[in-house]
């Protein structure tokens, strides 16, 4: 493992994680056409045999500027071409997988059971790497590219069920009840539920803008029924450099800012629920 884990970093033993996903957004690759997705399957069909198509994402910016951004900054390219899909490489657990358009390359981790272990970010990061260079040589080899990176993301995703003989109300104290206290009304009482999007702006070492950790939160039903609350952690920005290194660089430093942000927004008690030992 090239990747090691940072000594103060908060540890959950038992993190309510049911996915996350580290990857790179870069300029479309010239050439880049749908039946060159199968020649990029090739070298990862062991590992991640299983197939699945999607619509493509759209390409997403953190922008900064005199105004300010409130949503994230989406651009729309207008072309003649059709639109190329998104294609899942997963594997036959289908528990881990890799995305790949002419613009994205990402890798998730989902939990699939209640067995189903988080592998941590180390071990993904290092998945990543080694096959974003295999994709790299690949779309060279094949006299496509070259990829240039423009964003980098890392995306935490942690559902909490409301517990038997709870509600929504008292799970909400539970997880945001130190910052949310105040919310309560003097002739109706504390909210019913929440709903929450907070965004901090990451910067460099010199104060200047790269990024930002968006934090949302809100109620949901899952498929079985469950009514939980989601909590959604991103960091998106732009690499430190438009090679494989500015890439690390990046999730490595969203990876701090999104588990730091996790454990600063969530509550004590929830904390003891998941095993914190730092």
């Amino acid at each position: 493992m090239i990747n090691g884990r940072p000594a103060d970093l908060p540890e959950f033993g038992a993190p309510p994680l049911t996915e996350v996903a580290i990857g790179a957004q870069f300029d479309v690759i010239p050439g880049f056409m749908t039946p060159h997705l199968g020649l990029v399957w090739q070298p990862f069909r062991d590992q991640f045999p299983l197939l699945e198509e999607a619509s493509a994402l759209p390409p997403v910016f953190e922008t900064f500027g005199s105004n300010p951004q409130f949503v994230p900054g989406i651009s729309f390219q207008l072309s003649m071409a059709p639109e190329a899909p998104r294609v899942f490489f997963i594997n036959q657990a289908r528990s881990e997988l890799l995305q790949v358009q002419r613009d994205r390359f990402l890798h998730n981790w989902r939990k699939v059971g209640q067995a189903d272990n988080y592998p941590r970010f180390e071990r993904m990061l290092d998945t990543f790497t080694s096959s974003f260079a295999t994709f790299s040589k690949t779309i060279s080899a094949a006299g496509l590219g070259p990829i240039i990176p423009n964003q980098c993301e890392v995306t935490y995703i942690n559902q909490m069920p409301v517990p038997p003989g709870s509600n929504l109300s008292d799970l909400t104290d539970d997880l945001f009840g130190q910052h949310t206290g105040s919310l309560a009304l003097g002739d109706l009482g504390k909210p019913e539920d929440l709903r929450f999007l907070l965004r901090y702006v990451m910067r460099d070492a010199e104060g200047k803008p790269i990024g930002r950790l968006i934090a949302s939160a809100e109620p949901a039903r899952r498929a079985d029924g469950q009514t939980i609350v989601q909590l959604t952690l991103t960091a998106r920005g732009r690499p430190s450099s438009p090679d494989e290194k500015g890439i690390v660089d990046f999730l490595k430093r969203g990876r701090i800012s999104v588990v730091k942000g996790f454990a600063h927004l969530t509550g004590p008690k929830m904390h003891k629920l998941w095993e914190r030992t730092q």
